[in-house]
């Protein structure tokens, strides 16, 4: 059961380190909110995919061990919380795993909280890109025109038109 506990400490471990990362990832994209070009938000948009991916392998495995623990007590695994697995643990290792608990609480929320204001961000520019289009949608209706021959015309302009 010991082997058990230590794998949960150590996946627990890497949920930190990767999560560490994804925030690291969160708050380049809000520095840089609307400044990045189109290459490198994709390319940091897949990084934090390929994150997320590896986060949701580890939560399976970390799901098997809970499982396992939860065999070994002979208690319900789905009702089987890291809390109640640290109250069942015998220090240094219950420790351990409560400062792993509590890191990635707050890193969770950190991570919230960027995601959110980054999407929040994100809205309000294509806000203003759908007015701006609004405007110039407009603008185009109620000028005159110059047609490819030079001609003023008062219709709604297709590409191969200018407008005045």
């Amino acid at each position: 059961m010991e082997n058990k506990l230590n794998q949960l400490k150590d996946i627990l471990r890497e949920e930190i380190s990767l999560h560490e990362s994804l925030r690291s990832d969160l708050e380049q994209e809000a520095e840089e909110d609307g400044k990045l070009d189109s290459k490198t938000l994709l390319q940091l948009q897949h990084r934090k995919n390929h994150k997320a991916d590896s986060l949701q392998h580890l939560e399976q495995n970390r799901t098997a061990i809970v499982r396992e623990l939860a065999g070994h007590w002979g208690i319900d695994p789905d009702g089987l919380t890291l809390r109640q697995i640290i109250s069942r643990v015998p220090d240094p290792l219950a420790k351990e795993l409560q400062e792993c608990h509590g890191h990635l609480l707050g890193l969770v929320e950190e991570i919230q909280g960027l995601a959110k204001q980054t999407s929040f961000n994100a809205q309000a520019r294509l806000k203003a890109v759908e007015a701006t289009l609004a405007v110039i949608n407009e603008a185009v209706k109620v000028h005159s025109t110059y047609s490819e021959s030079g001609t003023l015309s008062r219709r709604t302009p297709t590409f191969k038109q200018t407008s005045v």
